[in-house]
This record gives structure tokens, C-alpha cells and sequence, in this order.
């Protein structure tokens, strides 16, 4: 339907009659033939019944019936749009339609089932109008409407609109953005940091990317990552020098964590000499193995402890509080194997005295010139226990020569080292011994204070099946009571018992002596300072910042990799690996297994030691080695009971020993065993072919003659021809005239079949060898 538009016209004084436009004709023409077309009923039309339907004759088919009942309203008038009108929606209402005028064509009622099309509304017009022109058709863009309403975008999900308040905003175009301003950063002067300390937490604190920090280590040769671990005070403080920062490392946990700077000695020295009392001394048995140490403190001390050491050696570092008739004395007994070098180093540094012991029918040993050096070292006072003088073999005279050898020269050369001749057999000498070690505490003036904190070493640790952990402690300086809280390196502890060496339980234990404690959180290092504070929860608090910190420092440590390392692990050659689990009875035996196991080198097999631990064999132990398909070594333990069936059912491997050079033959052995072995070819007869006869059903048969050596049937061949090898196999078949032989000697002739190897000519050398094969070594 062509829509009219509204132009507004201007009143004029005289209307002047114009001819009538030839487009608007033709606009009222269309106008009056779609009104002709639908007519809409008049109002009295409407309720007007509806005329009756004709007849239909019989021939015609049956009208079809609607499929769901007519809706039928009475009580409202009948609209013409009902036609289209669906049943089950409401009828719209009815709207007022103007006057049509009187000229306009009588009404029809509508056909059945035809939309009706609403006439245009006719402005009235009070007075006669000026027609307006007809403006010029130009192709001109229709503009898009505005929508009211917010489409549903993201503000509108989030429920940020305002409904009608809320005016229209128009879309800030991408070129007007705002430019965002970078901010001042200023970098700081002087720094104050804690170490060990990450990549990232540094270059956070010097306000800077990690990635330039990174990339000045990777320019000195140290490559790290993000999260890897700083722990070299130099190069972080040239890191910031770099970046002209000055770094200083901040040590106040460290100090914190240590609780004192000042050593035990330091802590004597600066005491009260009121406060202080003479304590015993502590005395270190030391020397090559099978020297009689053991066999010599229990002559001191009237007992019998070599008979309980397992090959009758000493593997595990023993303390002992002795009461003579010079006085008491602290003995420390220490292994002479050359595995428990560490035990050693740990016993000439708690000790005031180290007794040496040589043997005089065998002199200086390996051993025994590294106590010596190790004495030096820790600069004790040295007495030498020339031992086995009731053996014929004793030559005392060449002690001495080897002593001077070693700047040690005895008195009776005019020296200052003492040396006596003893027999742990014959308890001769023992009594001298004594006096020796009493002149020299007396000399030394040992003191301390048992008014002190409790400090002290630790000489061994081991856990205890019913117990727990429990640790061998030797008391230098302050009083150790029961119930008091300790500080270890990377524990606490609220001592629950303390035994001596005998299994008495005692109150308190003062300065020289060792005790057995419980009641520790985990098993200390051999060797490690403890120290007391006032309660339980300060030693826990100090104790677990010290193992995280042992911790952090133990899996975050900066791997130096240059260019040198990567072609040197490059050319390297794969090698096999040994997997062991290791498991002792206390942790200095652990240590010197692990030590003398790691000594073990070879370039084709290497060891790897997953786990390493003390206590008893246990169920995790098993699976573990089952998943890792590794072998447990125990060294002066056993396998738990339940761990028994589990062993049975996963089939691992378990070695249990109670001497530590037999441990390390086993593992050096099991080690060996891992090498494939290699073969060598060796001849063991010559044969030549002297004629080739045909068979048709096993093939060419070669007539020889063995020339050197015996050819057997199950030797391999190898067939020359033209000094060249062209074939390697076995024999299939060997023959003397008619009868199958199992052997061939020199000078004879034979009948060789080839297997699977038909090539054969006329003056052919056949190599008959035998395949050896050996073991690798180390």
C-alpha cells in the first residue's frame, strides 16, 4: 500500500485552482481499487446469521470434517479476522475504523478465510489546502532506527543497567583509547636480603624482571631458573653491583637459628674462674685395625667387649666413663677399618687426649698414619700405646724409627712424645698408661663450668625398635638434666631417659660424660653440636627452622653448567647402574658404608643409592626396592618379621652383613656381575678342501683334509678363500669315510656339511674355533 506523506501547507488568502497532478490520479485510482477488493462489513452486517448452506447433490463427495471442534462465542460478536486467528489464541480487539466517505462503494461481506487490509487514515482538511510539490526521487539510504531498549551484552549480564535512567552511550572508538602511563619505578640503592634466596624473590626486591638477572648469570656462566636458589653471598652482591644496587646479607636469622657464635672452648675461657671445676679427661683410643684398642680399654676397664664384635674388629664408635685409681676418665673407643676414617676425624675432635696404638710386631699401618695426621690436625696431645709386647715379634726399636719418620720423636730418642710399651694379655704396662694420661689432663687443666647451658656433642645415633631414636652424647661443658629441651641440627628434643654405657638411668650428667638420651624428634648426624634452651617450645621452633633450612638447601642448589660440562656429558658413555637401598644400625656405620661404597670406581658399572636410613628392615623398604628393582644392603641389622612374606612374594634381593669389607666384596661382585661377558674366538684346527661332492638331498658335501689342530663337530667354521673370510657358521654334519665322527686330527680326511651353506669350492680353507667367553672387570 503506497503511504502518503504529510506535507504541511501554508494557508493562502484566495485559493487558486490548479490542474490536478498526474501522480497523485494515480495514487486515488490504486486507492479506490483496493478498497473495491475488501470491503469490511457494516456493524448491522455483523450480527447478521450466517445464510444456510446449499444442498449438495448425492454425487459429490462427503465434506471433510475439521479436525478439532469450532470454537463458538455467543455472547461476542463475530470478527472478520477470525479466520485466521488461531483457536487457542485471544481474539484482538476490536478497533475503530473512521467514516468512510459517501462516494466510497457499497460494502461486501469479506471472502471466507482472507486477511483484511486497513485502509490509510484521511487527514480532514478544514479548508482547502495548497498542493505541494512533487520533489525529485533521489536514491537515498534509509537511516536505521535506534532500538529502544540495551541489547543484552555484557553490562547487562553483570546487571549494570539502569533500564530507562540509564542514557545511551556511545562506543568509544578503538583510536581514541586511552593510553595507559608507565609508572616511575625507583630501584633501590642499598638492599637488604636473606640467603638463601630465589631468582625471582631478588629481582622482585631490586625492582626488576627476572629475566635480566638471569641473563647476567647466564653471560658469567651460571645457568638458572626462576625458582632456583641463591645461595653464593658473592655473586648476589655482583649481581647488584651490576644493577648499581648495593646489597648487604641480612644474618639475623642465621644468628637466630644458631643461638650462640662463641664455642664451647670460647665459653669456658670467658666463664668465672670460680665457676669452674676440673672435669675428666676425654680420651680417644685410635690406630690401625686388629691393633688391640678394643683388647687395651677392656684391660682398663676389666671387661670384655672384642668378644662381642662381629669379626673381631671394632665397627662402631663406643664412650665410656672408666673409674681407675688416677682418677676417672672418658673413653672413646674408635674403629681402625679404613672405612670409618670419618668416626675417627669425629673422635680426635671432642677429645683432650689420643692415644695411638701400634702394634710392635707390625709397626706404623695406613690407619695409623691417618690418626696421626688427623691428631695434627685437631692438634691433641699425642701418647703412643706400643702394644703386643709379649709377642716374640716385638721390636720396639722400629716403632721408634717409623715414629721419627712421622715427626713424632719418643723420649727415649730425646722427643717429646710419650710412648709406653703395654700387652693387653699380660696387663702389663696398663698401669703406666694411666699415669701417662693423668700427667697429661693434669698438664692441660681441663675445666668447666656445670653451673652452664648443656652443650655438647653428639658420637652416635641409632633407632631403637622400642625406643625410637636414640643418641650416644658426649657433655663438655654445663649440667644435662632430665627433662631439659636441646637443640640438634636439624631437630629438638625433650630428653625423656639418659643412660650410661651399663644401662643405669640417671638424673642429670655432668661435664665428660657420655649418655645414652631418648625423646629426640630425629636422628642427628654423628658429630653435631647440641645445645640446651629454656623450653620445649623454643628448641621445637629453632629445631624445624633449621631443617627446612637444611632442607632448601639441600634440593635447591645452582648446578654451574658451561659449555665444557654439556660436551663433557655429551661424550659420555652410557654405563649400567647398581641400585641399592642401604640400611645399618646406627648412623656412623651408615656413613662409612656409604663412603666405602661410593670408593668403588669403575667407568662401566656405577652405583646408585636411592635410600639410606637406619633402623630395621622394613615392609616400605621392599616395595621400594621391588618398584625401583633395586638390591638392600643391611649392615648390623635385620628384616623385619612382617616384611618377611612381602620379601617371598615380590622376590627381592636382600644382603645382610655384620663385617663392612665383606659388604663392599659383595656389592664390588654383585657389581661385576652386571657387565655382560665377552667372547674370544680361539682356533683349534685347520682344514682344506680337497674335493666338493654333490648330494641331492643335503647339498654339497666338501672333502677335506685337516691340515693343523683337530676339527670337532660342535666347533664353528670359519670359510677362507683367497685369504678373505666369506662365511661364519656351524657344522652340520662331520664324517670319516661312511660313519658319523665326533672329532678330526691332523693329518686325516673328512666329509664336511655346512650348514645352510652350499658355496663351496675346491682349495677353500675351513677355520674351525671354539667361542670362549670370560667375565669384565671392573
Amino acid at each position: 500500500m503506497l503511504k502518503l506523506n504529510k506535507v504541511k501547507v501554508s494557508p493562502t488568502p484566495t485559493p487558486v485552482e490548479k490542474a490536478p497532478d498526474p501522480l497523485t490520479q494515480f495514487a486515488e485510482k490504486q486507492l479506490g481499487e483496493i478498497e473495491k477488493k475488501h470491503e469490511v462489513k457494516q456493524p448491522e452486517e455483523l450480527f447478521s446469521p450466517p445464510p444456510a448452506p446449499s444442498p449438495q447433490p448425492a454425487t459429490s463427495l462427503p465434506k471433510k470434517e475439521e479436525s478439532y471442534p469450532r470454537r463458538e462465542e455467543p455472547t461476542k460478536p463475530a470478527y472478520s479476522q477470525r479466520s485466521f486467528a488461531s483457536p487457542n489464541r485471544p481474539m484482538p480487539p476490536r478497533r475503530d475504523y473512521p467514516p468512510r466517505p459517501a462516494s466510497a462503494a457499497p460494502h461486501r461481506p469479506f471472502a471466507p478465510r482472507t486477511p483484511p487490509v486497513i485502509p490509510p487514515k484521511v487527514l480532514p482538511t478544514a479548508e482547502p489546502q495548497k498542493k505541494a510539490a512533487f520533489k525529485e526521487f533521489r536514491d537515498v539510504k534509509p537511516q536505521k532506527k535506534q532500538e529502544g531498549g540495551h541489547k543484552f551484552d555484557s553490562r547487562a549480564r553483570q546487571g549494570l543497567h539502569d533500564g530507562e535512567n540509564e542514557e545511551w552511550r556511545r562506543r568509544r572508538s578503538a583510536k581514541y583509547k586511552e593510553v595507559k602511563q608507565e609508572e616511575l619505578v625507583i630501584r633501590p640503592k642499598q638492599l637488604h636480603v636473606r640467603i638463601p634466596i630465589t631468582v625471582k624473590d631478588l629481582a622482585s626486591d631490586m625492582k626488576l624482571k627476572s629475566s635480566q638477572l638471569i641473563s647476567k648469570l647466564f653471560m658469567q656462566g651460571v645457568i638458572v631458573t626462576l625458582n632456583d636458589y641463591l645461595t653464593d653471598e658473592t655473586t648476589i652482591q655482583l649481581l647488584g653491583h651490576e644493577f648499581e644496587c648495593e646489597i648487604i646479607i641480612d644474618t639475623r636469622e642465621e644468628e637466630r637459628l644458631r643461638i650462640t657464635d662463641k664455642t664451647i672452648k670460647q665459653e669456658i675461657d670467658e666463664t668465672p674462674r670460680e665457676n669452674l671445676i676440673l672435669r675428666p679427661p676425654v680420651v680417644a683410643f685410635m690406630g690401625h685395625v686388629d691393633h688391640g684398642k678394643t683388647s687395651l680399654i677392656d684391660a682398663i676397664r676389666t671387661t670384655n667387649m672384642a668378644a662381642g664384635e662381629a669379626g673381631a674388629i671394632t665397627q662402631h664408635i663406643g664412650a665410656f666413663q672408666c673409674h681407675t685409681a688416677v682418677g676417672n676418665l672418658t673413653i672413646l673407643d674408635t674403629p681402625g677399618h679404613e672405612a670409618f676414617s670419618a668416626m675417627r676425624e669425629r673422635g680426635a675432635d671432642v677429645t683432650d687426649i689420643i692415644v695411638i696404638v701400634i702394634a710392635g710386631d707390625e709397626g706404623i699401618r695406613p690407619q695409623t698414619l691417618e690418626a696421626i695426621e688427623q691428631a695434627q690436625k685437631a692438634n691433641v696431645p699425642i701418647v703412643v700405646a706400643i702394644n703386643k709386647s709379649d709377642k716374640p715379634g716385638f721390636n720396639v726399636e722400629n716403632v721408634y724409627r717409623q715414629l721419627s719418620e712421622n715427626n713424632l720423636l719418643p723420649e727415649s730418642w730425646g722427643g717429646s712424645v710419650i710412648t709406653v710399651n703395654c700387652s693387653a694379655v699380660t696387663k702389663e704396662g696398663i698401669q703406666a698408661l694411666l699415669e701417662m694420661l693423668a700427667l697429661q689432663a693434669e698438664i692441660l687443666e681441663l675445666k668447666a663450668n656445670p653451673q652452664a647451658r648443656a652443650r655438647g656433642s653428639v658420637i652416635e645415633s641409632q633407632m631403637h625398635k622400642g625406643l625410637g631414636a636414640v643418641a650416644t652424647i658426649l657433655v663438655q661443658n654445663g649440667t644435662l638434666r632430665l627433662g631439659n629441651s636441646l637443640v640438634t641440627d636439624k631437630g629438638w628434643a625433650r630428653v625423656k631417659t639418659m643412660h650410661d654405657e651399663h644401662g643405669k638411668e640417671l638424673l642429670e650428667a655432668p661435664p665428660s660424660t657420655p649418655v645414652k638420651i631418648t625423646g629426640l624428634s630425629t636422628l642427628p648426624d654423628a658429630g653435631t653440636e647440641f645445645i640446651a634452651v629454656k623450653t620445649e617450645k623454643e628448641a621445637r621452633e629453632l629445631g624445624m627452622s633449621r631443617n627446612e633450612g637444611n632442607k632448601i638447601s639441600a634440593l635447591h642448589q645452582i648446578k654451574k653448567v658451561g659449555l665444557e660440562n654439556l660436551l663433557q656429558e655429551k661424550e659420555k658413555v652410557e654405563r649400567k647402574a647398581l641400585t641399592l637401598i642401604l640400611r645399618a644400625d646406627v648412623q656412623g656405620s651408615l656413613e662409612a658404608l656409604k663412603t666405602s661404597l661410593l670408593k668403588i670406581h669403575s667407568d662401566k658399572v656405577g652405583i646408585n643409592i636411592i635410600s639410606s636410613s637406619v633402623g630395621e628392615i622394613s615392609e616400605s623398604d621392599v616395595q621400594l626396592a621391588a618398584t625401583s628393582k633395586a638390591v638392600i644392603l643391611g649392615f648390623h641389622t635385620q628384616l623385619e618379621s612382617r616384611a618377611e612374606p612381602l620379601v617371598r612374594e615380590l622376590r627381592v634381593k636382600i644382603k645382610l652383613h655384620d663385617i663392612i669389607y665383606h659388604a663392599v666384596d659383595d656389592i664390588r661382585a654383585t657389581m661385576q656381575g652386571l657387565l655382560d661377558k665377552l667372547s674370544k674366538e680361539i682356533d683349534t684346527g685347520t682344514a682344506e678342501v680337497k674335493a666338493v661332492f654333490k648330494a641331492s638331498q643335503v647339498g654339497l658335501i666338501a672333502g677335506c683334509q685337516v691340515t693343523d689342530g683337530t676339527i670337532k663337530r660342535s666347533n664353528q667354521v670359519r670359510l677362507v678363500r683367497d685369504g678373505a673370510t666369506i662365511w661364519k657358521g656351524a657344522i652340520a654334519s662331520l664324517k670319516r669315510v661312511k660313519e658319523d665322527v665326533r672329532e678330526v686330527s691332523k693329518g686325516y680326511e673328512c666329509g664336511i656339511l655346512l650348514h645352510n651353506f652350499n658355496d663351496v669350492k675346491v682349495g677353500d680353507l675351513m677355520q674351525a674355533y671354539e667361542i670362549v667367553y670370560y667375565e669384565q672387570q671392573l
